[in-house]
């Protein structure tokens, strides 16, 4: 019997042989059955050939043991995965957005799974790019639900999760929004929002505003009233300055795809207001300043959160020395697990290169992602939910939680609104410009 025999066996029969020297007894005994290794072989040429035949019979004999005997083993011990899935801006012009966030998304998953993931279960980030389409937001959210994610972090902006939230409770899919500003979105029982919305948001970043500025009387609004969260972030300043005594000069009001805001900062600049209260996402921010300094207006400049993150500290230079955000950490500190969080953002730093992302990166808001991230593994793993587990009762669990959550510790510190919605003291930022990031400003 030829030696190559010996590996036509199947699987199971060589898995039988548990050690490789009963393998190799057995594989020269099968090559000859009148011959074994206590029988004298007659002619030297024979003994050369036999030998020559047995090392490579039993290197390969020694492999064939080892798939059969250790591969079984490895995978009875895995477990299938648990997908989550990430909704963001990849594309376009507020594509930073995304791109910083999905590097902090990452940075959680790897943080989790090298902690043993959820449950012996690996964790999987799927991001889907959502441009600034609330259609495309939608069918992202349908396609993830799909294919088996147990939950998702997204969309991004205000008018996509104000789509977005109704349908996840028709579609029974949990969801959690990190950026969405606008107040009275967020649709119970199967959406949250962590991050929180403008109705906290500004009020507590007005008041620090005018504790710093007592002398600001009179302002001017300029907003994009195209983006859901810009024109409810608007009419938010609006109410606060008049309820506080403030003397509104007028709501100038702009598009979010507008590439010349000349004419707006020429009207600030008739108006000469003592400041301005303004609501644009971080491409639209960047050009209002540089505007506004081409016009020789540097009084203060209030913005609300949407410009915090992106790379508005980072590109805006000396035109945003008079700018501020609301806001409730920078890259040096956050009123959550600040050991934890200088980890992550010297991670998140050391890995995004990019200047159009801005260099240093800007964590600001992004550290919620990775707390999303973190309240759903915390959910999955105390309920016992694996990767073997139906995507549909996972769900139905992370729904319960959601409806149970008053508190939440991770990066930050969340006290959870009967809306749904997370909340952060907040207070007012501005570029520490040489730098190039954020720096509390009250």
């Amino acid at each position: 019997m030829c030696f190559r025999r010996a590996f036509s066996l199947p699987r199971g029969q060589l898995a039988n042989w548990r050690t490789i020297p009963q393998l190799l007894r057995a594989t020269w005994e099968m090559a000859d059955p009148h011959q074994s290794p206590h029988h004298h072989i007659h002619t030297r040429r024979h003994m050369m050939q036999t030998r020559k035949q047995f090392l490579a019979t039993a290197a390969a004999a020694a492999s064939a043991l080892a798939t059969a005997s250790w591969t079984p083993l490895a995978r009875a011990q895995s477990k299938p995965p648990i997908k989550i899935g990430h909704i963001a801006i990849m594309t376009g012009p507020a594509s930073s957005y995304g791109k910083l966030q999905e590097v902090v998304m990452k940075i959680a998953v790897e943080d989790i799974n090298a902690k043993g993931g959820i449950n012996g279960s690996q964790v999987v980030l799927q991001t889907e790019d959502s441009q600034l389409d609330p259609g495309q937001a939608v069918l992202l959210f349908r396609k993830l639900m799909n294919e088996g994610a147990f939950g998702v972090i997204g969309p991004m902006t205000g008018t996509q999760w104000e789509t977005v939230s109704p349908i996840a409770n028709q579609l029974k899919m949990p969801a959690i929004t990190v950026n969405a500003s606008k107040p009275g979105i967020t649709v119970r029982p199967w959406t949250l929002r962590l991050g929180p919305a403008d109705d906290t948001a500004i009020p507590q970043g007005f008041a620090a505003f005018q504790k710093k500025y007592p002398d600001v009387k009179r302002i001017a609004i300029v907003a994009d009233v195209r983006e859901a969260s810009g024109k409810a972030g608007a009419e938010i300043f609006e109410a606060l300055a008049r309820k506080n005594g403030l003397q509104v000069a007028e709501v100038i009001e702009f598009s979010t795809r507008a590439t010349d805001l000349s004419p707006v900062a020429i009207k600030v600049k008739a108006l000469n207001p003592d400041a301005v209260f303004a609501v644009a996402l971080t491409p639209s921010g960047i050009l209002l300043a540089k505007e506004f300094a081409a016009q020789g207006y540097r009084k203060p400049v209030l913005a609300n959160s949407i410009i915090w993150p992106g790379s508005f500290v980072n590109n805006v230079g000396e035109a945003g020395a008079n700018w501020h955000t609301i806001g409730f950490s920078t890259n040096d500190e956050s009123n959550g697990d600040n050991a934890l969080y200088k980890t992550v953002v010297q991670r998140y730093v050391d890995r995004i290169k990019d200047p159009a992302l801005g260099v240093p990166a800007n964590m600001a808001n992004n550290n919620i992602a990775y707390d999303a991230m973190l309240l759903l593994v915390d959910i999955l793993r105390r309920n016992g939910v694996d990767g073997s587990t139906p995507p549909a009762k996972a769900r139905e669990i992370i729904m319960k939680e959601f409806t149970q959550l008053k508190t939440f510790r991770g990066l930050n510190t969340y006290q959870m609104r009967e809306t749904g919605d997370g909340d952060v003291p907040h207070r007012i930022l501005t570029p520490d410009v040489p730098r190039k990031v954020w720096k509390f400003a009250d």
